[in-house]
């Protein structure tokens, strides 16, 4: 039977129920936006990733990276099936495969590694951009909406005022991981008020943090992680090749993967910086990078995504 469970509440959202030996099945099934038909991709992923480490015996090993291929929409009314195959267990890395269906279906899987730490003098990496206001300085997107929407009623333009208010009625308050924006622009990539525009810069940023307190285990960090690491990522794409919602057929993540350098805490401020070097023959890959607020590079992502343009009528 499908639970009922808050969709602020992050480890409801990533909850398995286990039905047999290395065999699990999702609780609860969430849209990403009202509008939306599919499963959010983020929350097949995280559960793909609480799945594989459920299997993993040896509390020393953590995730160090996921490759995954979305092959169908998820049902949101209609239990995930998780089946994880035990592919090796060696004395450094433990490798697991995860097979998800609906329906007799597959809709996604994954190649899961897990790593005994080691030390290392090696260590190096990409810094993280400068010049960026905390998150305290920055806006969610019903604020800049918001903002939006006063500018217009000021200056009388009830155009902009309509597309404001739509836009706030159809924002997803509820779901679990809060985000705040520096520039307007990034938030509003994907709102009624996008219009044909020229290209922009191809890199997009944004403070991320999970709602809820979360507990004291790196695991559930990890999946926590996995799980955001979806949001922004077609926006991205979008914003770079210059074209609003409104002129796509189709947006869909085709692939992800993901890489774990570092302990993080999700229930913290992350700063996620995603941005789009190439757009092709429909497709356009997206890399994202993880900071702690320090400065540390903690998780690198990658995606490519499937931007169809709608054929003029």
């Amino acid at each position: 039977m499908k639970r009922i469970l808050s969709r602020t509440d992050i480890a409801a959202s990533l909850m398995l129920e286990k039905i047999d030996v290395d065999l699990y099945r999702s609780q609860n099934l969430q849209k990403p936006h009202s509008q939306a038909r599919a499963v959010f991709g983020g929350q097949i992923i995280g559960q793909a990733l609480v799945a594989a480490h459920r299997t993993v015996d040896r509390d020393e090993l953590s995730v160090h990276s996921l490759h995954a291929y979305f092959l169908l929409g998820g049902d949101p009314d209609t239990p995930a099936v998780y089946h994880v195959d035990r592919i090796r267990d060696g004395r450094s890395f433990s490798t697991r495969s995860v097979l998800v269906k609906q329906n007799g279906k597959a809709i996604f899987s994954a190649q899961v590694s897990f790593h005994k730490p080691e030390e290392s003098p090696l260590d190096h990496f990409r810094p993280m951009p400068t010049n960026i206001p905390p998150p305290e300085e920055c806006l969610t997107l019903e604020e800049h909406l918001e903002n939006r929407l006063k500018k217009a009623e000021e200056n009388n333009d009830e155009k902009v005022a309509r597309r404001c208010r739509t836009a706030l009625e159809n924002v997803n308050t509820s779901r679990p991981i809060e985000t705040r924006y520096p520039n307007p622009e990034d938030a509003l990539v994907f709102s009624p008020l996008g219009r044909n525009r020229e290209a922009q810069e191809p890199a997009s940023g944004a403070w991320i943090r999970c709602k809820t307190k979360l507990p004291d285990r790196q695991w559930m960090h990890c999946c926590v992680g996995a799980y955001a690491s979806d949001y922004g990522m077609i926006p991205a794409g979008a914003k770079a090749l210059g074209y609003p919602n409104t002129t796509y057929s189709m947006l869909a993540s085709l692939d992800h993967a993901m890489w774990f350098h570092s302990p993080f805490r999700a229930d913290d401020w992350l700063w996620y910086e995603v941005d789009c070097p190439r757009a092709k023959s429909s497709r356009a890959t997206i890399f994202g990078r993880l900071y702690k607020p320090n400065g540390e590079l903690v998780v690198t992502v990658a995606q490519e995504a499937v931007m169809r343009l709608a054929k003029p009528s």
